[in-house]
C-alpha cells in the first residue's frame, strides 16, 4: 500500500511556491480543510457524487472537480468504480479517519469561537415555519439555542408554506423557514436543509411488494396536504413532471395537519407524502411503512426567508447556528 505522501513532500515536487519558515504545513492544511475535505468527507460517506452535491448544495461537476483536485495534491486516488458504485480505495480509507479527525477540529474550533459566550447578545427574534419545520426540526434546535443565547427572546409562529411566506412580507416575523423553491420575488430565500418526501401507509395499505409504479398511483387512496402547504406544492411539481395531476388521483381527504395525516393512516388503507423527517418515529415503532414508488423520488430544500436587506445581527447568527448543528442533534 502506498503511503499519502506528506503536504511538503507534496508542494516540493509539484513545484510550488511556499510561504516562508514553517507555514508549509500551515499553507497546505488551509488549501484543503476549508471545503475540499468536507467535500470528500461528504462523498465517503454518501458514497454517491449526486447526493454529497444535494448535501453540499453545489453541483455534481463542482463535487468531482474538487475530489480530482484533491487528488491531484495528494498524488493518490481516493475512489474506485465498485458494480454499479463507488467505493474508497485504501488511501482514501486513511484520508477519510484523518479528514474527520481534522473536520471534527475544525467543528470545535467554529463552535468556540462564533458560538461562545463572551459577547453576549440578548433581543428578540419573531421566527415563522412551515409546520413540517416547526414541529420535527426546530424544537431541539430551539432548545439549544436557548441554552447558548438565554438573552433571546424567541416567539415561533406556525403555518404552511403561504401564511409563513406573507408573515414575512408583512412584516409579522423576522425569519421565516419554508419549504421548497423560491416564490417571492419581493423575499429574499437562502438555503438551509434537504428533506426527502416519500408515499406512506399504515399496515392496512395493501401494495405490491415491488412498490408502485406511476400509472397505478391513480388507484390509491391518498390523503394530501392542504392548498398553500409546501409539501403539497412540490408533490405537484414533482407529478407534473410525469404528465400526473393531483384532480385524476384519487384523493379522499384533505387534512391540514401532518400528525392528523399519520393518525388517518395507521387506522386505514389510505396513502400519503410525507416528509421523511416527519415519520421516522412511525417507521421505527412499525406503525407505518414506506411504499416505494418506481421512477419517482421528490426532494425539496427547506429555505430561510427574509426581507430584502434585511441583515439582523440576531438573524444571521440563527440561521448560522441551525446550519451547524441541524444535523448534530
Amino acid at each position: 500500500m502506498s503511503a499519502i505522501p506528506s503536504a511538503v513532500a507534496i508542494m516540493r515536487r509539484k513545484g510550488a511556491c511556499r510561504p516562508p519558515g514553517g507555514m508549509v504545513e500551515y499553507y497546505f492544511l488551509s488549501m484543503i480543510t476549508d471545503f475540499r475535505l468536507k467535500v470528500f468527507e461528504t462523498v465517503a460517506r454518501r458514497l454517491n457524487f449526486t447526493r454529497a452535491a444535494e448535501e453540499l448544495f453545489i453541483t455534481q461537476p463542482a463535487v468531482t472537480r474538487h475530489i480530482k483536485e484533491l487528488e491531484r495534491l495528494l498524488d493518490a486516488r481516493l475512489f474506485k468504480r465498485e458494480g454499479r458504485g463507488i467505493a474508497l480505495t485504501a488511501e482514501g480509507v486513511r484520508l477519510l479517519a484523518h479528514s474527520r479527525r481534522i473536520l471534527k477540529e475544525y467543528e470545535t474550533l467554529v463552535e468556540e469561537i462564533s458560538f461562545g459566550r463572551n459577547s453576549p447578545v440578548s433581543g428578540e427574534l419573531s421566527l415563522g415555519a412551515s409546520s413540517t419545520m416547526s414541529q420535527y426540526v426546530l424544537p431541539p434546535l430551539l432548545a439549544l439555542f436557548n441554552r447558548h443565547y438565554p438573552e433571546i427572546r424567541i416567539w415561533l409562529k406556525s403555518g404552511n408554506t403561504e401564511e409563513i411566506e406573507q408573515a414575512v412580507q408583512d412584516e409579522s416575523v423576522q425569519l421565516g423557514i419554508v419549504e421548497g423553491t423560491a416564490t417571492r420575488a419581493n423575499l429574499h430565500y437562502q438555503p438551509f436543509m434537504e428533506d426527502e418526501i416519500i408515499l406512506a401507509g399504515g399496515m392496512q395499505a395493501a401494495v405490491p411488494s415491488e412498490g408502485l409504479s406511476l400509472p397505478q398511483l391513480s388507484h390509491v387512496p391518498l390523503i394530501m396536504r392542504e392548498p398553500g402547504s409546501g409539501t403539497r406544492r412540490v408533490v405537484e411539481e414533482a407529478l407534473k413532471k410525469h404528465g400526473i395531476s393531483v384532480s385524476g388521483l384519487h384523493v379522499l381527504m384533505t387534512l391540514g395537519n401532518t400528525e392528523s395525516i399519520k393518525m388517518y393512516l395507521e387506522h386505514s388503507p389510505a396513502c400519503s407524502f410525507l416528509s421523511s423527517l416527519a415519520v421516522r418515529g412511525e417507521f421505527k415503532r412499525g406503525s407505518l411503512k414506506e411504499i416505494h414508488l418506481r421512477h419517482l423520488e421528490i426532494r425539496r430544500t427547506f429555505h430561510f426567508v427574509a426581507g430584502h436587506g434585511d441583515h439582523s445581527r440576531i438573524n444571521e447568527l440563527f440561521i448560522k447556528f441551525c446550519r451547524y448543528y441541524y444535523n448534530k442533534i
